[in-house]
């Protein structure tokens, strides 16, 4: 009998561990938090990797037949996967860390006339505490977090499925493996190397969403003094949308003791690697509490976004382009504080900007927002 757990630490700090409890069915308020999160997360519009045969084998278990070549040492592999939502163990919860959620591969194996019979009834868990907000996490996030938890938990249950139906190296080890030897589980990807990009990539989708930033900084152990830092994570220059009033918060993989602080407009990050061999990770969360204008009155005209791609290249001057930020005055579509509409000095790095609009990865609103943030704070009159 094989136990293989990962469970998910605060937003997804993992680790492998050995499951030997018996099965305890879950709680009413787990079994409803568990039903709405799932529809919530079929539901979202965001990037995510199809994950849908694992979660049918909550319904209905998922039989994949394979035949081996006639070289190899066994000649068939047949898989049962089933998946059941189980009791939240508290005892994996820690002083210094809270525990998310857990998928376990529990699998029984075996191998008799040349035919490998596996058999897996694995379970999902999610802390009640977190996903109820105990925890206390930013109300603004904590939707989010809890989609991601989720996503991260039925991840490890897709990977393992993916490979067991169409990994060839999988089927040939498998196919190849003798009594006695262990059945290779690592694609359920334990250390993360793929649930991390995965994950970020559908948080951050998520955040943008809603309004808000997420920043990702990884700490190479190279770069620190036996494992302690101190780096530079953002500077608000490049983020020009949240400087005031801006609600950060932060989530760390394999870093201990973290702060983070801003001196003027840069955001540094200090801690220490838990585990000096591996890197560390740290995702900062950007949600601005001030109400940003989002209504423009009039559109914008096309000529405009011509000039601002023309300017951020060098290819006309900054008289050019202060006649951008004039006519946008002039039509409501931006409001000035000062009674003379013109601009006399223009940051260097707002370029980028001017930039990101003109190749269509910005839209026209969160442009014209970005000018009204420098008109409304006085670094452009």
């Amino acid at each position: 009998m094989k136990y293989v757990g990962f469970f998910s630490f605060l937003l997804l700090i993992t680790s492998i561990i050995p499951a030997f409890a018996l099965y305890k069915s879950p709680t009413l308020e787990e079994k409803n938090n568990f039903d709405q999160l799932l529809a919530q997360f079929e539901a979202v519009n965001a990037t995510k990797k199809d994950v849908s045969d694992v979660i049918e084998t909550f319904q209905k278990p998922l039989v994949s037949t394979f035949l081996c070549n006639s070289q190899d040492v066994n000649n068939q592999i047949i898989t049962t996967v089933k998946t059941k939502l189980a009791k939240f163990d508290q005892s994996t919860v820690h002083q210094d860390l809270v525990t998310g959620g857990s998928y376990t591969w529990h699998c029984s194996e075996d191998i008799q006339g040349g035919k490998i019979t596996l058999d897996c009834n694995n379970e999902l868990r999610i802390n009640p505490s977190v996903i109820s907000n105990d925890t206390q996490i930013d109300p603004k996030l904590h939707g989010i977090e809890n989609l991601v938890i989720l996503y991260h938990e039925l991840l490890h249950g897709q990977l393992m499925i993916d490979a067991i139906k169409s990994s060839i190296l999988w089927q040939q080890e498998t196919c190849n493996i003798k009594s006695g030897e262990n059945i290779d589980y690592s694609y359920a990807d334990p250390d993360h190397k793929i649930i991390n990009y995965l994950q970020t990539q559908f948080a951050s989708e998520l955040v943008d969403k809603d309004g808000g930033k997420m920043i990702t900084k990884e700490i190479n152990p190279d770069e620190t003094k036996n494992g302690t830092f101190t780096v530079k994570v953002l500077s608000f220059q490049d983020y020009p949308l949240f400087v005031n009033g801006t609600k950060i918060t932060l989530r760390t993989n394999n870093i201990l003791e973290n702060s983070f602080f801003q001196v003027k407009n840069d955001v540094f990050l200090s801690g220490h690697l838990k585990d000096t061999t591996k890197f560390g990770l740290a995702w900062f969360y950007l949600f601005n509490n001030q109400k940003t204008q989002n209504i423009t009155y009039e559109p914008v005209p096309a000529w405009t976004k011509r000039v601002a791609g023309l300017w951020s290249s060098g290819n006309t001057n900054d008289k050019d382009f202060f006649a951008v930020i004039d006519y946008l005055v002039q039509h409501n579509i931006i409001n000035s504080n000062s009674e003379k509409n013109t601009v006399s000095t223009i940051p260097h790095w707002f370029k980028k900007n001017a930039h990101l609009w003109f190749t269509g990865e910005i839209d026209d609103n969160t442009f014209v927002n970005s000018i009204q943030y420098l008109i409304s704070s006085g670094i452009i009159s």
